[in-house]
């Protein structure tokens, strides 16, 4: 792999990092010391693109303060006024010069090759659409005992478990992914259904949407074991209560993304019933009273530490979707993403 990178250094695409941020002033200094701090290679070139999505705080005054400081960097601040994080990821896409989009959560602390080793799989690997990496949680204070368990709800793998340092997958985390800026262009052009995390609500389901478009239009992802970064969790996010809150907008969103579960290759239910409202309805109040007692209990209590109290949350959420869109649910989940017959393969 190492002769394969040296063979295209030559050529290295350029890379816009892309930040979505909403009231994100607090933690946006940490989140640019580290891209401060990238060693990236003198024939890259690379910027940093700072989307202000609707915040009501100091999130574009840190910003440019931090931009006239380390004037050596390529940094611009742009606002998408319409709230949700796949608004701003489109609108970053738009404003970006990069070749190469690579998106940063607010609270993403990428290590210091990260840019250029993007920069190189990319160069060597042309059958790339996205390349997503690891990431190890740092925790505000002492976290929870079940943290282990759900971690991947938090955006967080672990340290890399693969001998293999490139792996094609079929999902990764938007958080610390690059995807080529002509792919994701040529999504855009399916139209996302979901508008992703909204200010403090958790129906997040956009990284989904993205990686079920980019591969229903022929494009491939990968993971690398290579690429490594941290994910700050603040006290506030390591509570039971939030994590169930997580698992309630998961459901919720679900109802959004039906359209790429039903069509999915190997599924072993008919397609009539996936479509049948009444019968989602039916499976998520089914799901729900498995367990009636517990259900019951923990409309009262936390319940902290039962998984099957996650998974219950999840079926509400769900139901209260399936009630909302009630009238809508045959056209979502009998309309393509249109124009997905399109899509290039």
């Amino acid at each position: 792999m190492s002769a394969a990178i040296d063979s295209v250094r030559a050529t290295l695409p350029s890379i816009s990092v892309v930040i979505c941020c909403h009231n994100s002033a607090g933690r946006l200094p940490e989140t640019l010391l580290h891209l401060a701090a990238q060693q990236a290679t003198p024939d890259l070139t690379w910027e940093i693109l700072i989307v202000d999505n609707a915040s009501n705080d100091d999130t574009v005054t840190v910003a440019q303060r931090f931009a006239s400081v380390h004037s050596c960097l390529s940094i611009r601040v742009i606002e998408e006024l319409q709230l949700g994080q796949t608004y701003a990821r489109v609108r970053g896409v738009a404003e970006a010069r990069g070749d190469v989009i690579l998106f940063v959560d607010d609270d993403n602390w990428l290590g210091g090759n990260y840019v250029t080793t993007v920069a190189e799989m990319m160069a060597a690997h042309p059958q790339m659409s996205g390349l997503g990496g690891a990431s190890t949680a740092v925790f505000d204070g002492t976290p929870p005992g079940w943290i282990t368990r759900h971690q991947r709800w938090f955006a967080v793998s672990g340290p890399p478990q693969d001998a293999d340092p490139l792996v094609e997958v079929g999902f990764i985390w938007g958080a610390g992914s690059a995807f080529r800026k002509r792919t994701l262009e040529q999504v855009a052009q399916c139209g996302f259904r979901v508008p992703g995390r909204q200010g403090t609500a958790l129906q997040a389901g956009d990284d989904s949407e993205l990686c079920s478009l980019i591969q229903l239009c022929g494009g491939r992802l990968y993971y690398c074991s290579l690429l490594q970064f941290q994910h700050y969790l603040p006290a506030r996010r390591l509570t039971w209560n939030y994590l169930r809150r997580l698992h309630h907008g998961s459901g919720e969103v679900s109802v959004l993304l039906d359209v790429y579960r039903i069509d999915y290759p190997g599924t072993r239910w008919p397609r009539w019933l996936l479509r049948s409202w009444y019968a989602q309805v039916c499976n998520a109040w089914l799901q729900i009273l498995r367990h009636p007692l517990l259900s019951w209990r923990s409309t009262r209590n936390l319940l902290e530490g039962d998984d099957r109290v996650l998974r219950i949350e999840t079926y509400r959420g769900r139901l209260a979707a399936l009630k909302r869109y009630r009238r809508e649910y045959k056209r979502f989940v009998s309309t393509p993403p249109a124009p997905l017959a399109n899509c290039p393969q």
